[in-house]
């Protein structure tokens, strides 16, 4: 069993003249609340440390994320990992990482992915996405009809488009996909997961 630290863990280890709790991955639930009084107190968490005896549950290979016993979570993205994306073919330098999927308890899934000009990929989609561009220049060409977006731009892709995810020189997206679990019910390949 996981253990949670609250606002009020905090508190009684600060009056107590902790400045450090440890706070191992995978074996604590820091509450949003803790996260706020171990800030306003000067208090740290460690979060690198094992207790003898115990075995941290494996962190996401791709990212570092923190869960509040509510469900809320957020993923660092500057943790986030992207690894090679098979799906795109052959000699293709594509790649991801989904960082919240329905293993979460999502019934989404979404991730990053990148690319350059030259792994631009054919791809249809099994399920509703859409995608922020966060760098360089996404072109999505449907029907012979090219789109594109540049950072801070969306698109939406409905269910069942046959398209050429492209890029003039290189792009990073942001992408959200519904249902998370689109590949359990097509005969599609899945991305890879965490």
């Amino acid at each position: 069993m996981k253990r949670l630290i609250t606002g009020e863990t905090v508190a009684s280890e600060f009056a107590a003249g902790r400045r450090r709790i440890s706070a191992p991955r995978g074996l604590t639930i820091i509450t949003p609340e803790a996260w706020t009084q171990a800030h306003e107190l000067g208090v740290t968490f460690d979060q690198d440390v094992v207790p003898a005896g115990k075995t941290a549950a494996p962190e996401p290979e791709n990212s570092e994320r923190t869960v509040d016993p509510s469900g809320l979570m957020v993923v660092r993205g500057d943790a986030v990992k992207l690894t090679r994306f098979p799906g795109a073919g052959p000699g293709k330098n594509v790649n991801l990482a989904d960082v919240v999927t329905g293993r979460d308890g999502s019934p989404m899934t979404a991730g990053f992915m990148s690319w350059g000009k030259e792994d631009s990929f054919p791809w249809t989609l099994d399920y509703d996405e859409v995608d922020l561009v966060l760098e360089g220049v996404l072109q999505i060409t449907i029907d012979g009809r090219m789109l594109e977006g540049r950072a801070g731009d969306v698109f939406y892709i409905p269910k069942g488009s046959k398209i050429l995810f492209g890029t003039p020189w290189r792009t990073k997206v942001f992408y959200v996909t519904y249902p998370a679990d689109w590949a359990a019910t097509s005969n599609a390949q899945a991305r890879p997961q965490k």
